[in-house]
């Protein structure tokens, strides 16, 4: 039945056209933003479970955040502490020199000219050991940082080194005039050293831990970040195929309307 009031075909054809107009919206959402599932209303389950997993990468970046700091603090304290060993083996040539009972007046004045630098240089060295605002060689309490989003902690342990060497510029201060005194000060170094060579294992284990723990954190972050991108990322070959596919579509149903609207043109003729 052919009739002006109800056009069936136009009607198929407009459905189609807006079928394909609801597909094609959402494939071009797809290729524009990279996401397939973009917001709730794409896929509220999915949309749920991937926010919650957002939020564990947001908590993950803050622990990198704070090991980084970490890694700081121990990092600057091992260089200055490396520093200060270079120095004390100088000290011990330097106090070697002056115990020898033949040295002039002026000599002797000299040297302990560089003994007074090289004891200023290991108080700077120890002091300058600081990173945002701690200094573990000077610190009696351990440095303690965020470990894991539940709240596990990691420490950079305190050496407090700055009290032996103290007590090491002034054993060595004006006291080095023979070999008597000489071997007094070797002592003092000795003892100072071995506090030393303690601090520089402690912490270096403490660094190694802390990047060890980083890495960690580092590779959670990846293996989230890739099951978010499981969940939500579109495949852009894919949807540029099917982009393709549906404005090819959307052309075929513009045409289709375009035939089924002249349908009542028909009519004009049956009255010529």
């Amino acid at each position: 039945m052919v009739t002006i009031h109800t056009n069936a075909g136009a009607m198929v054809a407009q459905a189609a056209f807006r079928s394909v107009n609801n597909s094609l919206d959402t494939v071009s959402k797809r290729v524009n933003t990279g996401f397939k599932v973009a917001g709730a209303i794409d896929d509220a389950s999915t949309f749920a479970v991937a926010q919650g997993l957002r939020g564990d990468v947001k908590s993950l970046d803050a622990v990198s955040s704070t090991l980084s700091r970490a890694v700081g603090v121990g990092e600057v304290a091992l260089a200055s502490a490396e520093t200060v060993s270079s120095l004390v083996q100088d000290v011990k040539s330097k106090v070697t020199q002056m115990s020898n009972d033949s040295l002039t007046t002026t000599e002797r004045a000299a040297y302990e000219a560089d003994l007074v630098a090289l004891t200023s240089q290991i108080t700077n060295a120890i002091n300058q050991a600081t990173f945002s605002g701690k200094n573990a060689l000077t610190s009696s309490t351990d440095s303690v940082f965020l470990a894991d989003e539940a709240g596990s902690t990691i420490s950079v342990r305190a050496q407090n080194i700055d009290t032996n060497s103290a007590t090491l510029v002034t054993a060595l201060t004006g006291t080095v005039t023979g070999a008597t005194t000489g071997a007094t000060a070797q002592t003092a170094i000795d003892t100072f050293e071995s506090a030393l060579n303690t601090s520089l294992g402690q912490l270096g284990a403490d660094v190694r831990g802390v990047q060890a723990q980083q890495e960690l954190i580092t590779k959670r972050i990846d293996a989230t970040e890739k099951g978010i991108g499981a969940l939500v990322d579109a495949d852009l070959a894919k949807e540029s195929s099917r982009l393709q596919a549906l404005q090819t579509q959307q052309q075929l149903a513009v045409q289709a309307i375009s035939i089924a609207n002249q349908g009542p043109s028909v009519l004009l003729s049956l009255f010529r």
